[in-house]
């Protein structure tokens, strides 16, 4: 008893200390803030909250009767403060402001509310200087705010005096910087307040200026309580519903999907919730006038306002088994959407048709069964007629609405009319030669038909009418074709060959581009690679294949890859593997035997299986069927019939190819260390059946090449036998037949050194033979031109004369040497090997002797040779650039440049126009044609290095500079097609560095010499004959439009500066011309100019400004 005596005594003591402490605040605010500190520190035991709750009732109206006196002094000397613009206030101030708020939140927290007049007082002083606060101190603003929210969410007398303020605070935060979803959330918490506003009052303009700028804030579209605070704004007065509205709409073309979602969803909200003028503000005002601008407006570009509304507009469908929704549609489109769907306007018969059907069926839930039918059949009449619209996009607009109706209501619509709309398609419209895009919408649109599983019985009738569209003409119908048939294999009641034979397939994935050969592989790897099934079939597949369309069959096993697991591929390669083998072994009468690959033998790594395959070759064990009987009555096709197709040699081959074509395109993933054991099987077996298929297929060329290949992934021990083989087949003019074989297969054998030898020994004895030819024509002596090594495909050779002296056999090999150099540097493997070769660097000395020869041959015609050596030259420089990364390299390409400049450029000009109807005008004869071969292929691979990044800003001057000196002469207008490219190239770099924020010290100067001299020289051709003229200017239009139209917007980032260098050349170039070809560069440039890059070219160009409007 006398400890709780002690206990009660304390407490009482406590309580008057702290009254006094707030009762003398005003003379000591010292004390005071110490009692805020104790209450705010965790050490301290005092709690502020405990104190209030054991005040009694009388001291409770004391203690804010001293707090509301103490609020208002404070306030008082914070307002004298400002009168004197005093620039350093005191914090103590602000400290006793945020010590009186957390006495009231404590307050306010108690779960027995007191509220004495005081109390309130002192509250509403604080909400007086809230908006006020906000230069001064931010935390003590949204304490202030907080206890305002709590004081309405309490629901206090007195809440509604402390709303205005709070409220504008509150709506602030969210629109400011850095404002958080939290803050949305309280503002959501306190929306009942807005209700207390009076919006027809002109002080509550400033509230409805912020609230609009809420109704587009991305805060507010983002979290669900903005979205629902932004209906609920529709909701605040009739005439501020027309407001929001306005400012939604201003906003929405520039709307991301997820926000016009947003606005769809505020919009039905506040739609559903609305009752009386409300309700018909929004469908007025708002709905309908949505409706009608999404009927008119453009639906092209990539941000078309037609498709932003209908997306806005569809968040309606989504909900429109919600009562009223059909019903407020139909009513709201009436006034004007039949009419829209007869105008001339073609786009606006096409909005108007999209969105019918959207909101189909448009129905009156209140009018009888015979008005219901005959609305129903009016929208199906328009449907009809919109299908055989005049108008393109309207078709297409109209395939695709019917298909999506028919699919969604098929058993609501009568048979006899999805009938007649879906013969209207195959029939009709999928031979639609007007457009292509009506040809593809009606493929896309079957695609939704299928999606409902009722429409499949007789979509397998009506699909095998449209077959032959995977011969279409354009190739986004046969992409179109292709993807609905992959639908229709996907369903598993209709087969996809039932539509369109294999064989058509088949004929398309030979002819056909990537993407097309892709979604043919889809369509077929599981009909001729399924992935469970026996060998036997497997191998009959892949026959039946090869013997259809041989073509068709490697390009399916190279893309097949990617839909088959490595395991699979391993053991098909395996199993043709045997097959092969033992086809070998029969054609050789039983008599093979199994070399060693590696001096005696390595045996002792070889898997089990590898040895399995030897001793049944050995014992004779291995035969077609044996393999195959233990899968008897797997197969369709009888033994003999089998046994008769793996005779033929073709079929062999394809088997050959399409273990090197899956290998191939399994190497990455063989590499990895989880496929070693896969990869170890593969390369042991492959390596012991090696000998016995190169001794059986000696005189087989196609067999020959893909065996190569098919050794070159394996080590150098399987192989020791072939690489003397290979090295002598190389170097003679035989092995040009399959030297791109042969080259990967050395060098992944480890004999890059040697092939660059070989090549190296070529063409040094071809190079000394033409010295020593050219010395004797300068004796007197008689000039044997060189044979061409024409018509060969691939390093292949054609026929061999007699004499090596007569036929210029040295000269065949030397250009079967360039050939070879040049088809490993376009290779990608075979180029990372031989860059690590130093001999390979050293060959560029000895090609660059070409150079010369060139420019001091004596004879009439120089050989092929020469250029070939000179390009080989060049394109090793430019690898070299690339390699070290060093702009000082660069100087070989200026040397070749100035080379042609000074040895090149003279024979351009002295030499004259041949009158042949054979060449090219421009393109000169004798001496002449040498050096326009020469200047071709230096422009073409300047070009080149333009485009890849190898070049700066003084390398592109000096491109353009080459430009046009060698454009200057009589080979000018042939060489316009290679100008233009560098053309394009110049401006396209440009640009890139522009956009990327790296300075160019050019600019597209380098462009500007380019375009001015192409322009000339078109001129000049111009005025010649019209149909040289009309043929080169089809040639090099379009390169020349995408590169000043690529100028032109490079250009619309910023045209502050006084020199446009691509408009100058452009102006002098078309305002000049006399005929009207040239200016029809302007028409699609003209589409890229603005407002500012007219002005600058009328103050450039007062002069021809007239007549450059014309244009």
């Amino acid at each position: 008893g006398n400890i709780k005596s002690q206990v009660c005594r304390d407490m009482t003591t406590k309580r008057q200390e702290v009254l006094c402490v707030v009762e003398k605040a005003v003379e000591s605010p010292q004390d005071f803030l110490n009692v805020i500190r104790k209450h705010a520190s965790k050490t301290d035991s005092f709690d502020l909250q405990e104190f209030i709750q054991s005040l009694p009732k009388k001291q409770h109206e004391d203690l804010w009767k001293h707090l509301s006196g103490l609020t208002k002094t404070t306030i008082e000397k914070l307002a004298a403060a400002f009168s004197e613009e005093i620039l350093q206030l005191d914090n103590t101030l602000l400290h006793i402001l945020s010590g009186v708020v957390s006495f009231a939140r404590c307050a306010i927290d108690q779960d027995t509310l007191v509220v004495p007049h005081m109390f309130t007082e002192a509250v509403q002083q604080l909400h007086d200087i809230l908006l006020e606060l906000s230069d001064l101190d931010g935390d003590l603003q949204n304490a202030i705010s907080l206890l305002c929210e709590k004081w309405w969410s309490k629901g206090v007398e007195g809440k509604n005096e402390l709303m205005p303020n709070t409220l504008s605070y509150l709506v602030a935060r969210t629109l400011s910087t850095g404002a958080k979803q939290v803050d949305v959330k309280r503002l959501w918490a306190v929306r009942q307040a807005f209700l207390l506003l009076d919006f027809d009052d002109p002080s509550a303009g400033i509230m409805k200026t912020m609230l609009l700028s809420c109704c587009v804030h991305p805060l507010y579209l983002r979290c669900d309580q903005g979205r629902k605070l932004v209906s609920f704004m529709f909701g605040l007065h009739p005439a501020f519903v027309e407001d929001l509205h306005q400012s939604i709409k201003r906003v929405i073309p520039y709307c991301s999907r997820a926000h016009l979602k947003a606005y769809g969803d505020i919009y039905f909200r506040s739609w559903r919730f609305a009752s009386g003028p409300y309700l018909k503000e929004i469908e007025d005002k708002c709905l309908q006038d949505l409706m009608y601008c999404a009927v008119h407006s453009s639906r092209y570009g990539t941000k078309s306002l037609f498709s932003a509304l209908r997306l806005l507009l569809g968040q309606f469908q989504l909900q429109r088994n919600h009562k009223g929704v059909t019903e407020m549609f139909t009513r709201l489109y009436k006034p004007f959407l039949w009419r829209s769907l007869k105008v001339a306007n073609a786009c606006v018969r096409a909005n108007a048709a999209a969105l019918l059907f959207d909101g189909f069926p448009l129905c009156e839930p209140d009018v009888g069964k015979e008005e219901a039918d005959e609305l129903l059949q009016r929208q199906f009449d328009i449907m009809r007629d919109l299908l055989q619209d005049s108008g393109v996009v309207v078709r297409v607009t109209a395939i695709l609405g019917v298909c999506k109706v028919v699919s969604t209501y098929w058993e609501m619509i009568p048979a006899i009319v999805i009938k007649t709309f879906l013969q209207e398609l195959v029939e009709n419209l999928a031979w639609d030669t007007a457009s292509v895009d009506v040809r593809v919408a009606v493929m896309q649109g079957l695609c939704v038909v299928l999606e409902n599983r009722m429409s499949h019985h007789l979509m397998k009738r009506i699909l095998p009418l449209i077959h032959l569209r995977i011969h279409d003409t354009s190739e986004k119908v046969r992409l179109a074709f292709l993807d609905l048939l992959l639908v229709v294999k996907g369903l598993g009641t209709i087969k996809f060959w039932s539509i369109c034979p294999v064989e058509h397939l088949l004929a398309r994935m030979e002819l056909d581009s990537i993407p097309v050969v892709k979604r043919i592989t889809a369509l077929l790897v599981e009909s001729f690679q399924p992935s469970q099934t026996s060998k036997l079939k497997q191998l009959e597949n892949c026959i039946a294949l090869i013997e259809a369309n041989p073509n068709a069959a490697r390009r399916f096993y190279h893309l097949a890859v990617g839909h088959l697991s490595l395991d699979s591929i391993v053991h098909f390669i395996l199993n043709l593997l045997e097959v092969v083998v033992e086809c070998a072994k029969r054609s050789s009468g039983g008599r093979v035997s199994v070399p060693p690959t590696n001096g005696g033998g390595d045996v002792g790594v070889a898997s089990e299986e590898a040895m399995d395959l030897e001793e049944d070759i050995e014992n004779g064990q291995n035969d077609i069927g044996h393999w195959s009987g233990a899968e008897e009555g797997d197969h369709s096709v009888s033994q003999e019939e089998l046994d008769l197709k793996l005779k033929d040699k073709t079929i062999i081959t394809g088997l050959l190819e399409t273990m090197v074509i899956l290998w191939e395109g399994s190497r990455e993933n063989l590499q990895q260390s989880k496929a070693k054991a896969l990869r170890g099987r593969l390369v042991e077996t492959v390596g012991r059946s090696l000998p016995i298929l190169f001794d059986q297929f000696k005189g087989e060329e196609p067999a020959r090449i893909a065996l190569y290949l098919l050794s070159s992934h394996l080590p150098k021990k399987h192989i020791t036998f072939l690489i003397k083989d290979a090295l002598t087949s190389l170097s003679s003019p035989h092995g040009g037949q399959e030297y791109g074989s042969l080259l990967v297969a050395l060098i992944s054998w480890g004999q890059r050194d040697q092939v660059v030898k070989i090549i190296g020994s070529m063409v040094a004895q071809e190079f000394a033979q033409l010295k020593k030819g050219e010395e004797g024509r300068g004796g007197g002596g008689e000039h044997v031109v060189p044979v061409k090594n024409g018509g060969r495909k691939r390093g292949g050779l054609g026929k061999r004369s007699k004499s090596k002296e007569q036929s210029g056999g040295s000269s065949v090999q030397g250009s079967l040497a360039l050939d070879m150099l040049s088809w490993m540097m376009a290779h990608p493997y075979c180029m990372g090997e031989l860059r690590q070769a130093k001999q390979f660097w050293e060959l560029s000395s000895t090609l660059k002797e070409s150079m010369a020869l060139i420019a001091h041959w004596s004879g009439q015609t120089a050989p092929p040779f020469l250029t070939k050596a000179f390009t080989c030259h060049m394109k090793m420089e430019m690898h070299r650039i690339a390699d070290t990364e060093d702009r000082s390299s660069l100087q070989a390409i200026y040397d070749i440049m100035d080379w042609c400049v000074a040895s090149v450029v003279p024979l351009l000009r002295e030499s004259r126009m041949t009158p042949r109807a054979k060449r090219r005008e421009g393109c000169p004869d004798h001496k002449g044609e040498v050096a326009y071969v020469v200047v071709e292929r230096v422009m073409t691979l300047l070009g080149d290095m333009v485009m890849v990044g190898m070049t700066g800003a003084g390398v592109e001057m000096k491109i353009a500079a080459f430009c046009d000196i060698v454009m200057a002469t009589a080979a000018g207008p042939a060489l316009i097609p290679m100008a233009c490219k560098v053309l394009y190239q110049l401006v396209e770099v440009s640009s890139r560095c522009e956009l990327e924020g790296i300075h160019s010290v050019g600019g597209l100067r380098p462009a500007a010499i380019v375009l001015k001299r192409t322009l000339a020289v078109l001129q000049g051709m111009s005025l010649g004959t019209q149909d040289t003229f009309g043929k080169v200017w089809s040639q090099v239009r379009p390169c020349l439009v995408a590169a000043m139209v690529m100028g032109v917007r490079l250009h619309s980032l910023s045209l502050s500066s006084q020199e446009v260098p691509v408009f100058t050349a452009l102006v002098e170039g078309v305002v000049q011309a006399t005929v009207g070809r040239l200016r029809e560069v302007w028409a699609p440039m003209s589409f890229h100019l603005n407002y500012h890059m007219c002005i600058t070219l009328r103050q450039m160009f007062p002069d021809v400004w007239k007549t450059f409007h014309c244009l």
